[in-house]
């Protein structure tokens, strides 16, 4: 037989609600061990229904081999009739006394984004009536919802949030960091300058600079880092769904992959030499030499590959009378991989070198032309894989 309303918020340790100062509690609440937790969180199931709702929520979904299966033992043993293993105990005892977020309310009305939390402490929801009107929905993000009860849902109007009424979902990993701009090449050698052979006589007369070096392709952006997963899920509504919306959507989805990082961007080009100066010598003199074209700026860096998104880590269970049971829509939506990076932006062409001065009765050279603008980098690849949803199902009850 299901608790009541005042039997959890008693397990919760928040007393009779009649003496509450406020409508709400919403409080981080010590949970010593793991079999208290299986205390508080015990709905008053019996061993057929213990077993079906764990059954539900791994159905498709193997285990996790980066914690050796603890996500799903410790839920097993919690909410369903196995026993925990030795392994899964020792692994999971340093992890108490921890907390979870304990949301109790006789009744709660909203209207706007409830946010449950992201990659936060286990969550736990206690509510007599919720009503949720135009623009309100419920949202959890890769944390786990122990439980979601509530006696009476009320949802008003004809949207929530998109995608759902109840979203269950992941983290989109983060966009990858930009990559590096590098350090523009120094100013190429200058023209030699003229000399005088002898005395009043001429030598050669100053020297074109040289052509400025090209930039430096720009680094590549940083990779995107895959998805977290959605994570187990359990919302039972008790008594009635109503309200003028025709249907209750829970939608499902996993963590996408994160956006790859912007290529960096082009060095500019070198500058081109200074060409050089022309002397006079004595009632003579030579020419100055050109200043060079300055270097062609370096190309734009690659974008990072973007990240994959990732499979859930549970499903969604959802409980409801058999007489609201067409009213609860299960959506899974499919979390996609990221997308390559955009690509850098290219570096400028270098400045022309200088120009010079000439010796006497000869005239100086003219100064170098800016180079060209470097080439545009390409697009990162996109990430290869996405995620697959938690499967939302529904069960009367």
């Amino acid at each position: 037989m299901a608790i009541t309303f005042a039997e959890r918020a008693a397990k919760f340790g928040f007393g009779d609600p009649s003496t509450w100062p406020s409508g709400e509690i919403d409080a981080l609440i010590t949970v010593e061990s793991i079999d208290h937790l299986k205390d508080i969180l015990d709905s008053g199931a019996d061993s057929d229904e213990r077993a079906a709702h764990v059954a539900a929520l791994f159905s498709g979904i193997a285990p996790d081999p980066a914690d050796g299966g603890l996500l799903q033992g410790v839920h097993h043993y919690v909410f369903g009739n196995d026993a925990l293993s030795e392994e899964h105990r020792e692994a999971v005892e340093p992890a108490f006394p921890m907390q979870i977020r304990a949301i109790m309310a006789v009744d709660k009305t909203i209207d706007s984004q409830w946010d449950l939390g992201q990659s936060a402490p286990p969550v736990s929801v206690t509510l007599g009536t919720l009503t949720m009107n135009q623009g309100g929905y419920v949202t959890i993000e890769n944390t786990v919802l122990l439980a979601f009860t509530v006696d009476n849902l009320i949802r008003n109007g004809n949207a929530g949030g998109p995608p759902g009424d109840f979203i269950i979902a992941g983290v989109t990993g983060r966009t990858g960091g930009v990559g590096s701009t590098p350090v523009p090449p120094g100013q190429a050698q200058s023209g030699n300058p003229g000399t005088c052979s002898s005395a009043g006589i001429a030598g050669p007369g100053g020297g074109n600079g040289t052509p400025g070096a090209t930039g430096t392709v720009g680094g590549t952006g940083e990779p995107g880092r895959d998805g977290l997963p959605s994570l187990p899920a359990t919302i039972t509504i008790n008594t009635s769904v109503g309200g003028t919306a025709a249907q209750v959507i829970v939608a499902s989805m996993s963590g996408a992959g994160g956006v790859g990082g912007t290529g960096g961007n082009g060095s500019a080009g070198g500058q081109g030499g200074n060409g050089g100066n022309g002397v006079s010598c004595g009632c003579t003199g030579n020419a100055g030499g050109t200043g060079a074209q300055g270097g062609t700026g370096g190309a734009g860096g690659v974008g990072g590959p973007g990240g994959n998104g990732v499979d859930a880590a549970g499903n969604v269970m959802v409980n409801v009378p058999a007489a609201f049971f067409n009213k609860i829509v299960g959506l899974q939506l499919q979390a996609p991989p990221g997308a390559g990076g955009a690509p850098g932006t290219p570096g400028v062409g270098g400045a022309g070198g200088g120009g010079s001065s000439g010796g006497k009765h000869n005239s100086g050279g003219s100064g170098g032309g800016t180079g060209a603008g470097g080439g545009p980098g390409t697009r990162g690849p996109s990430g290869t894989l996405s995620g697959k949803p938690g499967f939302v199902q529904v069960q009367p009850t």
